[in-house]
Protein backbone atom coordinates (compact mmCIF):
# COMPACT_ATOMS: atom_id res chain seq x y z
CA UNK A 1 0.00 0.00 0.00
CA UNK A 2 1.63 3.61 -0.78
CA UNK A 3 1.56 6.09 1.63
CA UNK A 4 -0.58 8.93 1.10
CA UNK A 5 2.35 11.70 1.94
CA UNK A 6 2.66 14.06 -1.19
CA UNK A 7 5.30 16.64 -1.63
CA UNK A 8 4.91 19.87 -4.64
CA UNK A 9 7.55 19.41 -6.72
CA UNK A 10 7.47 22.52 -9.33
CA UNK A 11 3.82 23.45 -8.42
CA UNK A 12 2.88 19.57 -8.92
CA UNK A 13 2.13 17.34 -6.23
CA UNK A 14 4.37 14.11 -6.22
CA UNK A 15 3.35 11.07 -3.77
CA UNK A 16 6.41 10.34 -1.21
CA UNK A 17 7.15 7.12 -1.07
CA UNK A 18 9.53 4.73 1.11
CA UNK A 19 12.12 2.56 -0.35
CA UNK A 20 10.67 -0.59 -0.01
CA UNK A 21 7.41 0.78 -1.60
CA UNK A 22 9.38 2.45 -4.77
CA UNK A 23 11.15 -0.97 -4.67
CA UNK A 24 7.55 -2.81 -5.07
CA UNK A 25 6.60 -0.87 -7.97
CA UNK A 26 5.75 -1.82 -11.69
CA UNK A 27 8.34 -1.47 -14.05
CA UNK A 28 5.11 -0.38 -16.26
CA UNK A 29 4.42 2.62 -13.88
CA UNK A 30 6.20 5.76 -15.97
CA UNK A 31 5.33 8.00 -12.89
CA UNK A 32 7.88 9.40 -10.98
CA UNK A 33 8.36 9.57 -6.69
CA UNK A 34 9.77 11.29 -4.05
CA UNK A 35 12.31 9.00 -2.26
CA UNK A 36 14.23 10.46 1.15
CA UNK A 37 16.77 8.74 2.32
CA UNK A 38 20.85 8.66 3.90
CA UNK A 39 23.91 8.19 1.21
CA UNK A 40 25.41 4.61 2.44
CA UNK A 41 27.90 4.22 -0.32
CA UNK A 42 28.47 6.12 -3.69
CA UNK A 43 28.85 3.61 -6.45
CA UNK A 44 30.03 6.01 -8.83
CA UNK A 45 30.56 9.31 -9.16
CA UNK A 46 31.35 9.86 -13.02
CA UNK A 47 27.82 8.32 -13.87
CA UNK A 48 26.17 9.51 -10.76
CA UNK A 49 25.17 6.23 -9.13
CA UNK A 50 25.12 5.69 -5.65
CA UNK A 51 22.83 3.48 -2.58
CA UNK A 52 20.19 5.59 -0.60
CA UNK A 53 18.82 3.82 2.84
CA UNK A 54 16.26 4.29 4.36
CA UNK A 55 14.66 2.19 7.25
CA UNK A 56 12.94 0.51 5.23
CA UNK A 57 15.58 -0.68 2.90
CA UNK A 58 18.24 0.52 -0.11
CA UNK A 59 17.95 1.76 -3.18
CA UNK A 60 20.42 1.92 -6.14
CA UNK A 61 19.70 5.49 -8.00
CA UNK A 62 21.67 5.87 -11.07
CA UNK A 63 22.11 8.85 -13.26
CA UNK A 64 21.37 11.75 -10.83
CA UNK A 65 20.78 15.03 -11.98
CA UNK A 66 20.04 18.26 -10.45
CA UNK A 67 17.66 20.54 -12.18
CA UNK A 68 18.54 23.92 -10.20
CA UNK A 69 21.96 23.59 -11.93
CA UNK A 70 21.67 22.46 -15.45
CA UNK A 71 25.22 21.08 -16.13
CA UNK A 72 25.99 20.47 -13.22
CA UNK A 73 28.19 17.16 -12.57
CA UNK A 74 27.52 14.67 -10.08
CA UNK A 75 30.89 15.26 -8.47
CA UNK A 76 29.88 19.07 -8.33
CA UNK A 77 27.18 18.11 -6.10
CA UNK A 78 29.76 17.15 -3.33
CA UNK A 79 27.68 14.19 -2.55
CA UNK A 80 29.32 11.55 -0.15
CA UNK A 81 28.26 8.82 2.34
CA UNK A 82 26.32 9.87 5.13
CA UNK A 83 24.78 12.52 2.84
CA UNK A 84 20.63 13.13 3.46
CA UNK A 85 19.57 13.38 0.05
CA UNK A 86 15.63 13.85 -1.43
CA UNK A 87 15.79 12.71 -4.79
CA UNK A 88 12.65 12.39 -7.30
CA UNK A 89 12.74 9.62 -10.17
CA UNK A 90 10.64 6.45 -11.35
CA UNK A 91 11.55 3.30 -11.26
CA UNK A 92 13.36 0.75 -13.67
CA UNK A 93 14.78 -2.69 -14.11
CA UNK A 94 18.43 -2.46 -15.44
CA UNK A 95 19.31 -6.23 -17.35
CA UNK A 96 16.17 -7.36 -15.46
CA UNK A 97 17.51 -8.05 -12.42
CA UNK A 98 18.45 -4.97 -11.03
CA UNK A 99 16.14 -3.00 -9.28
CA UNK A 100 17.17 0.85 -9.49
CA UNK A 101 15.99 4.76 -9.88
CA UNK A 102 16.93 6.20 -13.36
CA UNK A 103 17.67 9.64 -13.75
CA UNK A 104 16.88 10.86 -10.59
CA UNK A 105 16.92 14.50 -9.86
CA UNK A 106 18.15 15.93 -6.78
CA UNK A 107 15.55 17.80 -4.85
CA UNK A 108 16.81 18.54 -1.07
CA UNK A 109 20.17 18.03 -0.08
CA UNK A 110 22.05 18.11 4.01
CA UNK A 111 25.35 17.48 4.49
CA UNK A 112 26.11 14.40 7.00
CA UNK A 113 29.16 14.20 9.00
CA UNK A 114 31.35 12.76 6.29
CA UNK A 115 31.38 16.14 5.05
CA UNK A 116 33.42 16.99 8.28
CA UNK A 117 36.17 14.46 7.50
CA UNK A 118 39.52 14.69 5.28
CA UNK A 119 39.23 13.70 1.63
CA UNK A 120 42.08 11.24 2.99
CA UNK A 121 40.28 10.07 5.49
CA UNK A 122 37.38 9.54 3.36
CA UNK A 123 39.19 7.05 1.25
CA UNK A 124 38.61 3.46 0.91
CA UNK A 125 41.81 2.48 -0.12
CA UNK A 126 45.41 4.30 -0.36
CA UNK A 127 47.60 2.86 -3.31
CA UNK A 128 48.58 -0.69 -3.02
CA UNK A 129 52.22 -1.75 -4.18
CA UNK A 130 52.86 -5.44 -4.65
CA UNK A 131 50.26 -6.41 -2.19
CA UNK A 132 51.02 -3.65 0.56
CA UNK A 133 49.01 -0.41 0.97
CA UNK A 134 49.22 3.03 2.21
CA UNK A 135 52.78 4.11 3.97
CA UNK A 136 53.53 0.16 3.86
CA UNK A 137 53.03 0.00 -0.25
CA UNK A 138 55.18 3.23 0.00
CA UNK A 139 58.11 1.74 1.70
CA UNK A 140 58.03 -1.59 -0.03
CA UNK A 141 58.10 0.70 -3.48
CA UNK A 142 61.20 2.57 -1.85
CA UNK A 143 62.81 -0.72 -1.42
CA UNK A 144 61.91 -1.90 -5.07
CA UNK A 145 63.71 1.46 -6.42
CA UNK A 146 67.38 0.77 -3.92
CA UNK A 147 67.22 -2.43 -6.00
CA UNK A 148 67.02 -1.33 -9.35
CA UNK A 149 69.19 2.12 -9.29
CA UNK A 150 72.28 2.25 -10.83
CA UNK A 151 75.32 2.66 -8.60
CA UNK A 152 78.02 3.77 -11.02
CA UNK A 153 76.73 7.06 -11.27
CA UNK A 154 77.28 8.73 -8.45
CA UNK A 155 76.70 9.33 -4.70
CA UNK A 156 74.27 11.54 -2.86
CA UNK A 157 70.10 12.07 -2.55
CA UNK A 158 67.43 12.67 -4.88
CA UNK A 159 63.66 12.80 -3.70
CA UNK A 160 61.29 12.17 -6.21
CA UNK A 161 57.49 13.03 -6.71
CA UNK A 162 54.71 11.01 -8.27
CA UNK A 163 51.48 10.49 -8.66
CA UNK A 164 49.90 7.13 -8.59
CA UNK A 165 47.16 7.50 -11.25
CA UNK A 166 43.59 6.09 -11.34
CA UNK A 167 44.95 3.48 -13.81
CA UNK A 168 47.77 2.69 -11.79
CA UNK A 169 50.52 3.78 -13.26
CA UNK A 170 52.85 6.30 -11.98
CA UNK A 171 52.73 9.71 -13.86
CA UNK A 172 53.72 13.00 -13.49
CA UNK A 173 57.39 12.11 -12.11
CA UNK A 174 59.75 15.07 -11.12
CA UNK A 175 62.49 15.72 -8.84
CA UNK A 176 61.69 17.04 -5.69
CA UNK A 177 65.27 17.83 -4.15
CA UNK A 178 68.74 16.96 -5.07
CA UNK A 179 71.85 16.88 -3.28
CA UNK A 180 73.30 15.84 -6.95
CA UNK A 181 71.92 16.99 -10.65
CA UNK A 182 74.08 14.41 -12.03
CA UNK A 183 71.81 11.60 -10.22
CA UNK A 184 68.12 13.07 -11.40
CA UNK A 185 68.09 11.64 -14.86
CA UNK A 186 68.54 8.03 -13.29
CA UNK A 187 66.24 8.91 -10.13
CA UNK A 188 63.49 9.05 -12.42
CA UNK A 189 64.65 6.86 -14.81
CA UNK A 190 63.84 4.27 -12.26
CA UNK A 191 60.65 5.65 -10.21
CA UNK A 192 59.31 5.83 -14.43
CA UNK A 193 59.72 2.11 -14.56
CA UNK A 194 57.74 1.09 -11.40
CA UNK A 195 55.36 -1.85 -11.85
CA UNK A 196 51.59 -0.99 -11.74
CA UNK A 197 49.84 -0.17 -8.40
CA UNK A 198 46.54 -0.57 -7.46
CA UNK A 199 45.26 2.98 -7.31
CA UNK A 200 43.78 4.44 -4.58
CA UNK A 201 39.70 4.26 -3.63
CA UNK A 202 37.16 6.67 -2.57
CA UNK A 203 33.51 6.84 -2.74
CA UNK A 204 34.24 3.31 -4.85
CA UNK A 205 36.20 4.68 -7.80
CA UNK A 206 40.16 5.11 -8.46
CA UNK A 207 41.46 8.56 -7.22
CA UNK A 208 45.17 9.84 -8.01
CA UNK A 209 47.41 9.90 -5.15
CA UNK A 210 50.61 12.22 -4.99
CA UNK A 211 53.42 10.66 -3.32
CA UNK A 212 57.50 11.43 -2.96
CA UNK A 213 60.52 8.87 -2.44
CA UNK A 214 64.25 9.09 -2.01
CA UNK A 215 66.49 7.61 -4.23
CA UNK A 216 69.86 7.10 -2.19
CA UNK A 217 72.87 6.90 -4.40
Amino acid sequence: MLLALCVAVNGLAQQHLTVKEFLRLSPSDTTSYVVTGVVEKVRSSTSGSFYLKDATGTLLVYGLQDPAAAGRSFKQMDIVKGDTLTVLGRFTIYAGTTLEMKDGRLLRKADGPEHNVSFYDRMERRPVFQGKEGREGLAAFGRWVQTHVRRDVGKGLVTVSFVVGRNGRVQEVQVFRSTNPALNEEAMRVVKSSPKWKPALADGEPVRMPYKVDVVF
